[in-house]
């Protein structure tokens, strides 16, 4: 699409819009970044570049650099803060919205998918607070490669394009060095903006949204009855919600922190602050360690996620046909996430048809996990290798505290196998496509951001290397595989 516009000028003149400002002030307020003190690229991501129809080239250069660090923004770029409010913990905030977060617009990629481009750690806007909007270099690392882990595994998300570094000072835990995360994403709209109108009581807008989602992403619904246009859109964000949640919990992923506003209405994976992949299977396993009470821990997500559709129907109710919130929500919810998730666990398992006990053996498969203080990485890992309990395969038994406990739960695997027409070999080829060698393991992520604020990329350019094509065996990366803690002997 661009490659024919020279390099300083590609990114500028990409089809820029911003679909915001067809929506009445209330929902945003117009901003200009604040640039970052002689900033300069750290990184520049091809992956996502090549869906903007952009070389390398085109969008590593000078030209580029200033417009993202707000320095040339043309004309036709509109930079807007967004308002929303969200239930953080359970509990109803008023008044969130984009602290240090500008949306620059909306572009088309070369396959007419539309992406919102926004700039993290761009300065204040009217709703930081009493923040500085600025994003530390740590947090930037986190979310680029956060996002591009889940990209990685297939997992609907928010993406990085580019991470700015600068001589910017930050004032967090410690003083550190200011970053900006460019970042983008069919749509950055959330539950919560949804709720910040709704318990204002301003039906109006709520209206307004409803229908500017619905024209900006969900066209099909046009065709629906006027009447029943909102119940279609809560129904399909439902499902939307439910799936995206059964795709984390199916690669062991915990977001830590499931508000509502941090809650994408196309069911993409929005905001990495305290996330983390659980190593060592534990249904209790939290990522965030300011959650006290675990609601955002492992085994809690799917239920969160409903809880957090209920709090979205609630936003909408004022535009459904009874102005009530339809019991058949939570069964579509449920539905759906128990479809996914063992649809996704049945190809982790190599299994190509549906039986009707494949829950119960996902259900003693878990319970093996736990009882044996499993990795559940590796072991899908290595379950491919799987020919007969007769063979004992040392890698996969070196896994478990509790190898007689394994033992019987692939006895239950071996007979299950043993409905599947596939042979060993497509089988194995099928699970090594959907069961990852790498994620990535919190200390991973630790050392990479400790070395990166120390001004060594080294960790980090590696480490995304793999999370990029994590299903396939690279050469030296053994490192990237392994746990934190040595695993059993056996």
């Amino acid at each position: 699409m661009t490659h024919s516009i020279p390099y300083d000028a590609a990114i500028k003149n990409l089809l820029w819009t911003n679909p915001w400002l067809q929506l009445p002030n209330a929902f945003y307020q117009s901003v200009q970044p604040t640039p970052l003190d002689n900033a300069y690229f750290i990184h520049c991501n091809t992956h996502t570049a090549e869906l903007l129809g952009l070389s390398t080239e085109q969008l590593q250069n000078e030209a580029t650099l200033r417009f993202f660090n707000g320095q040339q923004l043309p004309p036709a770029v509109q930079p807007t803060a967004s308002v929303y409010a969200g239930h953080q913990f359970g509990i109803f905030t008023s008044q969130l919205g984009d602290g240090r977060v500008l949306s620059l617009g909306e572009t088309l990629g070369k396959d007419n998918q539309r992406y919102e481009i926004q700039l993290k750690g761009a300065g204040l806007t009217p709703y930081s607070r009493t923040l500085d909007g600025r994003c530390p270099l740590g947090s930037a690392i986190r979310e680029y490669l956060g996002s591009e882990a889940l990209a990685g595994l297939n997992i609907p998300t928010s993406r990085a394009l580019c991470l700015l570094g600068s001589e910017t000072k930050v004032q967090r835990e410690h003083l550190t060095t200011g970053a900006l995360l460019v970042r983008m994403a069919r749509s950055h709209i959330r539950f919560g903006h949804f709720e910040y109108f709704h318990h204002k009581g301003d039906f109006e807008n709520v209206k307004n949204l409803t229908l500017f989602v619905i024209e900006q992403h969900f066209p099909e619904l046009l065709n629906e009855p006027t009447e029943l246009r909102p119940l279609r859109l809560l129904e399909a964000i439902v499902e939307r919600t439910a799936r995206l949640i059964a795709d984390w919990q199916s690669e062991g992923f915990t977001h830590g922190v499931i508000n509502t506003d941090n809650m994408s209405v196309l069911g993409d994976t929005l905001d990495y602050g305290p996330f983390g992949f659980m190593e060592t299977y534990h249904p209790e396993f939290s990522a965030n360690t300011s959650d006290d009470l675990g609601r955002y821990q492992f085994d809690q997500q799917p239920e969160i996620g409903r809880w957090n559709c209920l709090a979205l129907a609630e936003a909408i109710s004022s535009l459904l046909p009874s102005r009530t919130i339809p019991a058949q929500l939570l069964r579509l919810y449920r539905q759906h996430y128990h479809q996914h998730y063992l649809q996704r666990l049945r190809l982790k398992l190599g299994l190509s048809t549906p039986h009707p006990d494949d829950a119960k053996l996902v259900e003693a498969l878990l319970i093996t996990l736990q009882q044996g203080n499993i990795d559940y990485a590796l072991f899908f890992r290595q379950l491919a290798h799987f020919v007969n309990v007769q063979e004992k395969n040392p890698a996969l038994y070196g896994l478990t505290s509790d190898p007689a406990k394994l033992t019987h739960w692939l006895t239950l695997y071996q007979d299950r196998l043993s409905l599947e027409t596939i042979s060993s070999q497509e089988r194995q080829k099928r699970m090594n496509q959907v069961n990852p060698c790498y994620v990535l393991r919190s200390h991973l992520l630790k050392q990479s951001i400790t070395a990166a604020e120390q001004g060594d990329l080294t960790g980090f350019y590696r480490l995304l290397t793999v999370l990029q094509n994590p299903f396939e065996e690279q050469s030296g990366m053994d490192f990237y595989t392994q746990p934190h803690t040595p695993k059993f002997a056996y």
